[in-house]
């Protein structure tokens, strides 16, 4: 259970009433990395959705030149990160690596599954501000590949 605070809902949560914010965090928990270690690598078995509350991560992907690294995204707080890991038995697309000591939130695909039955309107807030999230981005890399090409 991760506790409550403004500051926690103005940064990762500002689209929920703060009922439902203590709602969520009561099925959370939070993990920390120091700056340069893995949180996942791509292929690892997605189990849960991240929110960023502190720190800073990076989303990367190989660049078809043998084990090559490129960062594709930097995150900041307030983001979600690995959202097909509410989806069932998926792995991670991409490897996240802290840039600076983070802090992360995190929502198993289990308690999501309860929130489903017992909070059903906080999930679709959530899933609605996601998919928000997701379009967002979405969005970004069609502009940015379309500047490459």
């Amino acid at each position: 259970m991760v506790e409550y605070s403004v500051e926690l809902q103005g940064c990762c949560f500002n689209f929920l009433e703060k009922a439902e914010v203590q709602t969520l965090l009561a099925v959370m928990k939070s993990v920390s990395f120091v700056a340069g270690t893995q949180v996942c690598q791509k292929g690892d078995s997605a189990d849960c959705l991240y929110f960023l509350q502190v720190g800073q991560v990076a989303v990367q992907n190989k660049t078809g030149f043998g084990e090559r690294m490129q960062v594709v995204a930097l995150l900041d707080p307030g983001a979600p990160i690995g959202e097909r890991g509410l989806l069932g038995h998926r792995t991670r697309g991409a490897t996240l690596t802290a840039v600076k000591d983070s802090e992360l939130l995190v929502l198993s695909r289990e308690a999501f599954d309860i929130l489903v039955d017992e909070a059903p309107v906080l999930v679709i807030k959530l899933l609605k501000w996601l998919l928000n999230r997701v379009s967002l981005r979405l969005e970004k890399n069609s502009e940015r590949l379309a500047h490459v090409l």
